[in-house]
């Protein structure tokens, strides 16, 4: 009797399941305006629009060849320094304390002068925060920057994207984290499965729709689609 029970309730809620249509949009999760904190003329461009870039690749530098030695030159006055204390550390028992002392001293003050180098030479040069598309270029190789210029090129996330979901207001009850959305991306006949991760709160006036995200990957940015919402 209770097996029956449970047959007939799953058939109930099937009577009340609906699939609900929804349109989406592949929107990244990342976007950032990149810029330097250094003033200069740019030398070096390695992107153009719709680049694809790894993080840490360099984007562009300016102007740096003074900075370029000053940091070497300092990397190698910290390298020697380095060497001639470990030399003397090891016989450190018959040497004098002073003299130890002064060794360790100029280790440590050459060491911090090459990170200090090496921070105004990093300052010249923009490079990829995270795997990244570049979306718009607002310079050009010879073109002057000023500290506050900000805003040298726009990019977004590679990888770390989502869908933005749009799905007629009169769901809003009905429209839950977690349920199964099934899609297809224009241009695509395969299909796809993901859970809703979020539901926003507010309804677009204009169209009288309401919004939720799924999470997703491998999918280009800009893309867009549609599918079903599966609710109970």
């Amino acid at each position: 009797m209770k097996k029956i029970f449970i047959i007939v309730l799953f058939m109930f809620q099937g009577l009340f399941a609906e699939d609900i249509y929804a349109t989406f949009d592949v929107v990244s999760e990342k976007k950032s305006e990149l810029g330097l904190s250094a003033s200069g003329i740019v030398t070096t461009l390695n992107v153009n629009v719709g680049d694809k870039i790894k993080k840490g690749d360099l984007l562009l530098s300016l102007n740096n060849t003074q900075e370029k030695n000053e940091y070497e030159t300092a990397r190698k006055n910290a390298e020697h320094s380095a060497k001639i204390y470990e030399r003397y550390a090891k016989i450190s028992e018959v040497i004098d304390k002073e003299k130890m002392e002064n060794y360790l001293y100029d280790k440590e003050i050459t060491s911090l002068n090459a990170q200090n180098k090496e921070i105004i030479l990093r300052k010249t040069e923009l490079r990829a925060p995270y795997d990244l598309i570049v979306t718009k270029k607002n310079i050009d190789l010879g073109s002057i920057v000023m500290a506050s210029q900000t805003k040298l090129l726009d990019v977004i996330a590679l990888d770390d994207v989502k869908l933005v979901l749009k799905f007629d207001e009169k769901y809003w009850q009905k429209v839950k984290v977690g349920q199964i959305f099934n899609y297809k991306v224009d241009g695509s006949d395969k299909t796809y499965e993901a859970k809703i991760t979020k539901i926003y709160p507010t309804i677009l006036t204009e169209t009288r729709e309401m919004q939720a995200e799924v999470k997703t990957k491998d999918l280009m940015p800009g893309l867009f689609g549609n599918g079903s919402i599966k609710a109970e």
